[in-house]
């Protein structure tokens, strides 16, 4: 008999995204073709560049916990120009191996047991998971909620509000209000803000993306969590970073350099030596899912179907509450009959149950209209008999 495990981590549901992408793998490689709607990433078409044999030589080996000074260098430019938001690339920003475990590193930095975060639905899965890991306790706001209302859920434990913007899964961008707000909530409770900014390019031209990082200037509440992984198309790459006050900065790059060390050397070279490239091609292709995603909610106002309001992101959530089963039992006959893989809402909170989370980066708007109809086509029916899926299910190990 092993010894025993954990009960916190033994509490942890698997990530029900990545399960239901294991499904349309599977399905996949018995040669099916599936709809997926479920994948959490951007399909760009970028070209490779060259690597140096020095270059390609110094990636056998560690680099600094910090990060490469020349990506630091260069995102730290970025921000400067593009969001107004001035950020010392010496000591408050760090690179790690993507914003997932940057944002564990974070919580862990400066959270202590039984501290409260409070969380806005729809929310990342991750966050709930990674606060309970840190033994913090996950507060959900609903997401009819406004930020005006948030305050009401702050008690004398609340330490950390986490906000990502734009949102995924429904696209909502925070004004300079709605973050002025945040602030002011901050200052007057002692709070971090945690603002995950891993999807800030996926926004149309006219739309404003406004960092946290901008409007709390002297870093004193502020948690920036950006992915170069998201932004640049190269999610398998892992790289990502955190910007934050030096204070934090250097008690995070402690648990980098037990959790981590650095992220990947040659990768942080090679994103640094072609990083303006890089984003001359990437960032009109995430305009462009932008403008996809507008195109998609066209789609859906004419079908006549329900969301939530966003404008950011390749996600947005649709409201299925018309369904006269379960939206589990929706998602799995759409994936089980019908080749269709979207994301049960209960995985971005429990406000969200009855919300489907909807991902367009990867088919053509011609397959996206054809599957919203047949989800349509579900929303209709005047009676629902579960007893077919209910097996299928079971045979999945889905209880």
């Amino acid at each position: 008999m092993i010894p025993s495990i954990n009960n916190i981590v033994k509490s942890i549901p698997e990530a029900l995204s990545i399960f239901i992408n294991q499904i349309v793998y599977d399905k996949v490689s018995k040669g099916e073709r599936v709809y997926t709607f479920s994948l959490g990433e951007a399909f760009f078409d970028v070209p490779r560049f060259p690597v140096t044999d020095e270059n390609f030589k110094l990636g056998y080996h560690y680099s600094s916990s910090m990060g490469q000074p020349k990506l630091r260098k260069k995102i730290s430019d970025l921000y400067r120009k593009h969001y107004g938001a001035f950020v010392d690339d010496n000591t408050e920003l760090l690179i790690s191996a993507g914003s997932k475990v940057i944002i564990y590193m974070l919580l862990q930095t400066v959270l202590n047991d039984g501290d409260e975060v409070l969380v806005h639905e729809p929310a990342w899965l991750s966050y709930k998971e990674q606060i309970k890991l840190c033994r913090g306790i996950h507060v959900p706001i609903p997401y009819d909620k406004t930020v005006n209302e948030w305050e009401e859920f702050i008690t004398d434990r609340t330490k950390v509000i986490i906000i990502n913007n734009p949102n995924n899964p429904s696209g909502y961008l925070y004004s300079q209000n709605d973050l002025e707000n945040l602030l002011e909530m901050a200052q007057k409770h002692d709070l971090f803000i945690l603002s995950d900014e891993a999807y800030s390019d996926f926004l149309l031209p006219d739309d404003k993306f406004i960092s946290f990082a901008s409007v709390d200037k002297d870093k004193e509440h502020c948690l920036v969590v950006n992915s170069l992984s998201k932004n640049m198309g190269m999610s398998g790459w892992r790289v990502g970073y955190a910007i934050a006050h030096q204070n934090v900065i250097e008690q995070l790059k402690k648990m980098n350099q037990h959790l981590v060390t650095c992220a990947a050397t040659v990768l942080q070279d090679y994103m640094a030596d072609h990083f303006d490239e890089i984003l001359s091609y990437t960032i009109p292709q995430a305009e462009e899912m932008a403008k996809k995603r507008h195109m998609v909610l066209n789609i859906i106002d004419k079908l006549g179907l329900k969301y939530l309001p966003g404008t950011g992101t390749f996600y947005l959530m649709l409201d299925v509450s018309d369904f006269k089963g379960t939206t589990e039992e929706l998602v799995y006959d759409l994936l089980i009959n019908h080749n269709i893989a979207v994301v049960p809402g209960l995985a971005y909170g429990e406000s969200t149950e009855d919300f489907v989370r909807f991902g367009i980066g990867v088919e053509s708007l011609e397959d996206i209209e054809k599957c919203i109809r047949v989800i349509k086509d579900f929303l209709s029916l005047k009676k629902y008999d579960n007893s077919k899926i209910v097996m299928q299910m079971k045979q999945y190990g889905i209880s």
